[in-house]
């Protein structure tokens, strides 16, 4: 198995040690994991001292969703895994990842949505690969991949990283995404075992205009070349 880097975030939510026990138990090769915080609303000085990751903290400044996707353009692995800050791998999630990257030379993720489907969420139960637009939860890539992100600044920072990174990667590399299968029987290949922890006050998808908000975002990609599925 190839190396991969390993990205965690954490801004208000307090899952990370949660994180770290199932990343440090993955099947998979993992070369280092990095801890990228979002301003200083969580101690997490404890955590350094139990467990072996890098953390990137800025301290003042909160670079909300794009500023993880920056650290891959310094890594050296053939993969980066990027993890939102309330989801929690199976341990062989990133091994199933790697393999089907492989296979279709994708993107991987843990959930995905279609955009001519109005949101159709690929999420859940499913026994195959799913093709996608976007997938989110967990981005799987091959770490060159992100150059094709930064050929473009997005037209916002609010929000659509998953978007921003989809389309490009689609747009200049011809890269599709998929959403992993995830069969109820399997928990150690789901992307994501505790679905709850995303359900809480700092969810984005509750805030009252994210739908319009998103759907912008999408039209904004598809003006500048995106070819959804």
């Amino acid at each position: 198995m190839n190396d991969i880097s390993v990205i965690l975030t954490v801004w208000k939510r307090n899952n990370l040690e949660y994180q770290l026990k199932s990343i440090y138990n993955q099947t998979a090769n993992i070369a280092d994991v990095y801890v990228y915080q979002n301003e200083s609303h969580v101690d997490i000085s404890g955590l350094k001292e139990k467990y072996n990751f890098k953390h990137v903290h800025s301290k003042d400044t909160n670079f909300k969703f794009h500023g993880r996707f920056t650290l891959p353009l310094l890594f050296n692995t053939k993969y980066t895994a990027i993890f939102d800050d309330d989801t929690i791998p199976g341990p062989k999630w990133l091994e199933h990842c790697e393999e089907l990257c492989e296979e279709k030379n994708c993107i991987v993720g843990a959930n995905g949505r279609n955009y001519k489907k109005k949101g159709y969420d690929c999420g859940g139960g499913n026994n195959h690969a799913i093709k996608c637009d976007i997938v989110g939860h967990c981005w799987f890539f091959k770490t060159e991949w992100v150059h094709y992100m930064w050929r473009d600044k997005p037209p916002t920072y609010d929000n659509g990283e998953d978007i921003h990174m989809c389309a490009t990667c689609k747009i200049y590399g011809n890269i599709d995404s998929y959403f992993a299968s995830q069969p109820n029987d399997r928990p150690e290949v789901w992307g994501d075992t505790e679905q709850h922890l995303g359900q809480d006050d700092h969810a984005q998808y509750k805030k009252p205009d994210h739908t319009d908000f998103r759907w912008s975002l999408y039209e904004y990609w598809i003006n500048k070349g995106w070819k959804t599925t």
